[in-house]
């Protein structure tokens, strides 16, 4: 027979066994209904749900469970904490706080010293007058009848096997970010992977933070500087919270993207040269930021919020059954995202560990800017409270994510996906109508616009002016064609033609230069500037450096065209424009787009072509300035055989 609390006076009694007399302590119950297996009862006052863990049935004693009372409006609403959770460090003294409560008894056990805590409704606290400085530290706590050991979803340094309580101030100081982004598409973003980065090129620190940041003979700098100087604005770095799926010692064992959440606020072992120290794990964080901010870098992190790796091994629902994860209207964990138990973002205090988490990265680490994996099963509210809070701290972050609509529990009115950006406009959006145009279909042969297809033109011209028929402003388009995940550009072009062209850089170059000038916000794939390949692998989320890493290869003419198409970019404000209006003109004349910016001093006048039949276009009088290849003439007319964007810069 197992007993559980479903709501604040209803019990349900899993057993037909005919109940006679039913007791919890000082608090009648009466019968209400019987449901197959189940009985449920109705208690005449409320459960004192840090108290209560016995009920007595037919004068036996039996345990009193949590049952879906954390699932109920009822509890959210009730059990609501602002103030300042985990713990709150000094010198002489540090205070402790977790929410849980359903808990019964907590203790905060700093180096196998326990200490009680105390519930203030609706958290445990406990403050130790001594410096804990340095001290692993854990709770053990109970909800019924047994004591585990919990980690502190809190928890912002940890080693292999602890949390840690830390003096923030003795780690590497953290400059302010001197990163002002007015408006989204002065942004040029650049996806890397901090081991892939390094992990293949002459550097000390091969696949770890400082790897970026060491100089390689090879670049003749070192990762971050060649990102700035090839024009990017900010780097994107794959998730570098703590995450499971790779081995922190043994670093060649495993290799994982890093979307398996475990630890929201601490920084991930693997990529630090000593994971069993927390410092060494904030210093390595904190020197490739404050390196990317004194060159004029800004730094975004991967973050993901919709679910987490197993249920069973992060620290929540040891803490709170059931409250942190969403369930459908059978009470079962929904996994929408096929990743994982998908997160109850709407929940009160779930939503305040998603702003805490961002807000520690933001100030601790002063990161630049979030993306949001797969942001369509987050809820608005809980982006509009991410935006207002961050937005505080930082008027200039960037906040963007991939606004797939996805079938969540969510009201379709309150989901955070590109069909609602009206409701949440201070966010950007992966294209995946771009990506889809210019690239082809995701996983069939189907070639894109930008590898000849020439019925795709029309939505090509809808994509390259900022994709109207989808957002506010081109603020919100990220326009790509390629990241971690799926194929690379390279590997699909070799998908859906069976063998290897000399044509594929050509078109490789035609879609980098394209991203670069359309409106939007332009964001690269590390290595797709030099055409890179993962062999074909699709989802190389746990593959081996062999597939992952970048094959480095900057000297060539691809890198120094699209350096120089970035330089452009710029320069004219005609290509990053906040709204949609008369200055922006694309027509289409036989095969051949035309695009044109104009100002009261100025055109520019792109002419984009997508095949190799030869094409006569005229300078009107005004300057070729950029050929994504080189023209047969430059003379009177322009005469073009190769596929590309050739900008004729004209003046009034």
């Amino acid at each position: 027979m197992k007993i559980f609390i479903d709501g604040f006076q209803l019990v349900r009694v899993e057993s037909d066994t005919y109940i006679y007399k039913i007791e919890i302590e000082n608090n009648q119950l009466n019968w209400l209904k019987n449901e197959g297996f189940n009985q449920f009862f109705v208690c005449e006052k409320p459960i004192e749900l840090h108290v209560n863990d016995k009920i007595y049935i037919n004068d036996e004693e039996y345990p009193l469970e949590i049952g879906l009372v954390t699932l109920t409006k009822e509890f959210d609403l009730r059990f609501r904490y602002d103030g300042k959770l985990g713990y709150d460090y000094s010198p002489e003294s540090t205070k402790f706080s977790l929410f849980s409560p359903v808990a019964k008894e907590v203790f905060v056990v700093v180096e196998d010293i326990e200490y009680p805590m105390e519930y203030i409704e609706p958290i445990w606290t406990q403050t130790v007058s001594s410096n804990l400085e340095g001290l692993p530290y854990h709770y053990k706590m109970r909800l019924v009848d047994q004591f585990v050991d919990v980690k502190d979803p809190y928890t912002n340094a940890c080693s292999t096997t602890d949390s840690y309580i830390i003096d923030f101030d003795r780690a590497v100081a953290i400059e302010k970010s001197p990163i002002a982004l007015k408006n989204y598409v002065d942004a040029v973003i650049y996806e890397g992977h901090i081991r892939d980065l390094s992990i293949n090129l002459d550097v000390e620190s091969k696949g770890l933070f400082e790897g970026v940041i060491e100089k390689s003979k090879y670049l003749k700098t070192n990762v971050l500087s060649y990102i700035k100087n090839l024009g990017m604005t900010h780097l994107q770095l794959l998730p570098v919270y703590d995450f499971e799926g790779v081995d922190d010692i043994d670093k060649k064992e495993l290799y994982n993207w890093g979307y398996n959440p475990s630890q929201y606020f601490a920084v991930e072992g693997w990529y630090s040269k000593n994971p069993d120290d927390p410092y060494d794990r904030i210093n390595g964080l904190r020197k490739v930021v404050n390196h990317a901010h004194a060159i004029g870098l800004g730094i975004n992190m991967d973050v993901v919020y919709n679910h987490v790796y197993n249920h069973h091994t992060f620290p929540y629902d040891q803490i709170v059954p059931g409250y942190f994860y969403r369930h459908n209207n059978k009470h079962k964990m929904t996994e929408v995202s096929y990743c994982g138990n998908d997160v109850e973002t709407r929940n009160y205090m779930v939503r305040k560990l998603i702003v805490d988490s961002l807000i520690h990265f933001t100030k601790n680490y002063q990161i630049d800017g979030f993306r949001f994996d797969l942001m369509g099963l987050l809820d608005i509210e809980t982006m509009l409270l991410i935006e207002k809070e961050l937005k505080h701290i930082n008027p200039y972050i960037m906040l963007y994510g991939e606004g797939w609509n996805m079938n969540t529990e969510v009201r379709h009115n309150q989901r955070s996906n590109m069909n609602n950006q009206a409701l949440f406009t201070n966010y950007a959006h992966f294209n995946d109508f771009y990506r889809n145009t210019m690239k082809g279909d995701l996983h069939g042969p189907a070639l894109g616009y930008t590898m000849g297809n020439k019925s795709l033109m029309a939505k090509a011209m809808e994509g390259i002016i900022g994709s109207p028929h989808l957002f506010s402003s081109p603020n919100q388009s990220i326009n790509y064609v390629e990241c971690h995940d799926n194929l690379t550009y390279y590997d699909k072009m070799l998908l859906s033609c069976g063998f290897e062209k000399e044509s594929f850089r050509e078109c490789q170059d035609f879609v980098n230069h394209l991203i670069a000038i359309s409106q939007g916000v332009p964001f690269y794939h590390a290595g797709q500037e030099f055409y890179r390949t993962k062999f074909g692998v699709e989802n190389s989320y746990n593959s081996p450096d062999e597939i992952n890493q970048i094959h480095w290869n900057v000297k060539n003419d691809a890198v120094d065209k699209l350096k120089k198409l970035l330089k452009l970019r710029k320069k004219f404000k005609l290509y990053r424009q906040t709204t949609y209006n008369d200055s922006v003109s694309i027509v289409k004349e036989n095969n051949t787009i035309i695009y044109k910016l104009e100002s009261e001093k100025e055109i520019l006048l792109h002419y984009i072509k997508n095949h190799a039949e030869i094409e006569k276009f005229p300078l009107h009088n005004g300057k070729l300035i950029f050929p994504s290849q080189k023209a047969l003439t430059e003379e009177q007319d322009l005469f073009v055989d190769k596929p590309g964007i050739y900008i004729i810069h004209i003046k009034k």
